[in-house]
């Protein structure tokens, strides 16, 4: 009975998942009618993995050593997945000012994002920010300061280097802490133009026809 209760909560999940990710690529095209003849849109839409914040120290050979073997680790971590703050201005005028979360009871799972503003046609300075809300502690993992190679050693000789490739690999394909887009776009009426996150570059970037305008 609790095999056949995971299994489903399991496919529940992936069907939200798949759902939530093709509302979201229907959303990013980028010339889209709007409802208003004589208005235009600002669209912002993406999905990403919210960063983990986590506290991380190197255990003692005693401490491993009083562990059960499957649970052995170098490096012991406790953590929470971040959450972030939305905000939107248009012409200096606050329009959005939101916090998005990830997704899941513990906001662990990948956040997405689809919000739609109404823009007056004409070139419109756009400033976005979107940035996490908690502070990172000093004593957050980034690295080998956590776990130094010469203290890797024994029967967990490499285990902390790959513990420590694993977090970064899980950092790089986070959201980064901070994000801005600050440009001036031309609207015209009836276009809605998209603006979404590019996992590669890891900033915000404006789609397609939409050539953004340095602001003075």
């Amino acid at each position: 009975m609790i095999a056949a209760r995971t299994v489903i909560r399991v496919v529940a999940a992936l069907v939200a998942t798949t759902a939530g990710l093709a509302v979201l690529a229907a959303a990013s095209a980028v010339s889209l009618p709007w409802h208003g003849a004589d208005t235009a849109a600002l669209r912002l839409s993406w999905s990403a993995r919210p960063e983990r914040i986590e506290v991380c120290r190197a255990l003692s050979d005693a401490e491993i050593e009083a562990l059960n073997e499957h649970m052995r680790q170098r490096v012991e971590c406790d953590g929470r997945s971040a959450t972030y703050a939305l905000r939107v201005r248009v012409d200096g005028v606050l329009l959005g000012d939101e916090v998005v979360r990830g997704g899941g009871l513990r906001h662990d799972r990948p956040l997405h994002l689809l919000q739609t503003y109404e823009v007056s046609p004409g070139l419109r300075r756009i400033q976005l920010e979107f940035s996490r809300r908690e502070r990172a502690s000093g004593d957050s993992v980034s690295g080998a300061s956590v776990a130094a190679p010469e203290a890797d050693t024994g029967i967990f000789a490499g285990r902390a280097a790959r513990e420590m490739s694993e977090r970064g690999r899980r950092t790089r394909a986070a959201v980064p802490p901070r994000m801005t887009l600050d440009t001036a776009l031309a609207f015209a009426p009836q276009q809605v133009i998209l603006v979404t996150f590019d996992p590669d570059g890891r900033r915000l970037v404006v789609r397609a026809d939409a050539a953004p305008r340095r602001v003075p």
